[in-house]
């Protein structure tokens, strides 16, 4: 499990009825690339969560003190050098400081921004930004070899070698066959020094997705020498660039097609196993109420949203059973529930807690006859 998957459980999990601060910055290159512009959305975001703290009831002296305060404290935080900006698409901070709390995560893809200031820890769209696939990309030709890790939007070179691979001569004769063959066992030696490579890699960090470039014949026989235990992770397609001068931006977008393509299969595969789990009686269901009961049961295995599902529900403060009726008492213990202004943000939280997938499902439309929302199940 990484640290972003652990840290993200204990925010799910934190209900210490003190309200939390959690802050979305949008780092979008296109609009945010300037320390000026930043410092506008930024100012932008403490002023409205300002006003919307001043606005809210229930709230005693004590706690809107506190509140003020982190809010100051997180304005500093992003005003200051600290905030790890450079290589993320966006910066997502929560802070409490009566629990204790502060973590800044970065997202390698853009979100909306957003100040909420809420009894937990706001957490869907970090859920939601960090579910990218870890992909790697091996880069080959005869000579050289470049292998680039992370996301497709924050792909990196890990490694790069170069070897000392002998080029063809046209002398003909004996000697040119001997010559030749020669050749082609240094070529094979460098490309199974780049399988070994990435295998070494796939140990350590675990890669979803493995994308190979360079000229077809070398690509190919590459493959046929990587080990089957990350065949698995092999995407059909090419990465084309050039595998000697192509940066690092030539190669996040020349990754983008696979990546959308491999989302929208990814999605494909949910939406097919949720209708037919749901035609059959089997593992899936598809509603609010039967995905609400199936999480508060723990049996499920991937949660399945549309970008827009939402509504309020009411959630028991001391066991967590969610229900879609606001208003009333628990149903198992008694307790006074508590309203959910956002049963997606509460759902995606149960969803965490038992190390469901979450799925956002943003290419098809067939979650419409199920109100935006399902689940597959474990059980």
């Amino acid at each position: 499990m990484s640290v972003v998957t652990q840290v993200t459980k204990q925010l799910a999990a934190h209900r210490s009825g003190h309200r939390v601060i959690s802050v979305y910055l949008d780092l979008d290159p296109d609009r945010f690339a300037t320390a000026p512009a930043r410092a506008s959305q930024i100012r932008s975001l403490i002023d409205d969560a300002h006003k919307h703290l001043e606005s809210t009831d229930g709230l005693d002296h004590e706690e809107v003190i506190s509140l003020r305060s982190d809010l100051e404290r997180v304005d500093a935080y992003l005003g200051s050098d600290e905030p790890p900006f450079q290589g993320a698409r966006a910066l997502a901070v929560f802070c409490c400081s009566r629990d204790d709390l502060f973590e800044v995560f970065q997202l390698p893809r853009t979100t909306e921004a957003r100040v909420m200031i809420e009894p937990t820890p706001y957490i869907e769209p970090l859920v939601v930004a960090t579910a990218d696939r870890r992909w790697a990309v091996i880069l080959v030709s005869r000579r050289i070899a470049r292998l680039l890790t992370g996301t497709p939007s924050t792909i990196s070179e890990h490694e790069r070698f170069d070897d000392d691979v002998r080029g063809h001569h046209s002398q003909g004769g004996p000697s040119q066959a001997n010559y030749q063959r020669s050749v082609e066992k240094d070529t094979d030696d460098h490309l199974r020094r780049a399988a070994e490579e990435v295998y070494r890699c796939w140990q350590r960090e675990r890669f979803d997705r493995l994308a190979v470039g360079g000229p077809e014949e070398i690509a190919s026989r590459l493959e046929k020498l990587l080990h089957p235990d990350i065949g698995g992770c092999l995407v059909d397609g090419r990465v084309d660039v050039d595998v000697a001068t192509a940066n690092e931006e030539h190669v996040r977008s020349a990754l983008q097609g696979l990546a959308q393509e491999d989302e929208e299969r990814l999605e494909r595969d949910a939406l097919d196993g949720l209708a037919a789990g749901i035609g059959s009686g089997g593992r899936a269901v598809g509603g609010p109420s039967d995905t609400i009961e199936a999480l508060n049961e723990r049996r499920v295995a991937t949660l399945v949203l549309e970008p827009g599902f939402d509504q309020p529900a009411a959630r028991c403060p001391a066991c967590g059973l969610l229900v879609l009726e606001v208003g009333g008492v628990c149903p198992i213990d008694g307790t006074e529930l508590e309203q959910v202004d956002h049963l997606r943000e509460a759902a995606v939280e149960a969803a965490v807690a038992q190390d469901a997938e979450v799925i956002v499902v943003s290419h098809y439309p067939d979650l419409g006859p199920v109100r935006g929302v399902g689940a597959l199940l474990r059980f």
